[in-house]
């Protein structure tokens, strides 16, 4: 794999994080009134949505090629950005509108 593919793909990674931990939480919000089957189902079909929408993505950059280190990039990014939801001011960063579902 050329050298700029792997790093271009490590960023995007990384920021497939960041859009992880916004989809998880989004979904979490909204799922919070369904029946307990439904809150598993519609994880299941949520997580299944998500690996599916990496590994096109991924195969769209760089045909397919998964290693570990980027699947630990995606770990870092959905990490760090729930570092900085917890103690960065997020509406210096986030319209307000996306700001107050996170606060729900």
């Amino acid at each position: 794999m050329d050298e700029i593919i792997q790093l271009l793909s490590f960023l995007f990674s990384f920021l497939f994080g960041f859009g992880f931990h916004i989809a998880t939480r989004w979904h979490f919000k909204i799922s919070e009134t369904y029946s307990i089957p439904m809150k598993y189902l519609t994880t299941i079909l949520f997580v299944i949505n998500i690996v599916l929408l990496y590994v096109y993505l991924m195969y769209q950059l760089n045909d397919g090629i998964i290693h570990i280190y980027f699947l630990l990039f995606v770990l870092f990014g959905f990490v760090v950005f729930d570092i900085l939801q917890k103690h960065v001011k997020l509406s210096s960063f986030l319209p307000s509108k996306i700001e107050k579902i996170f606060r729900r």
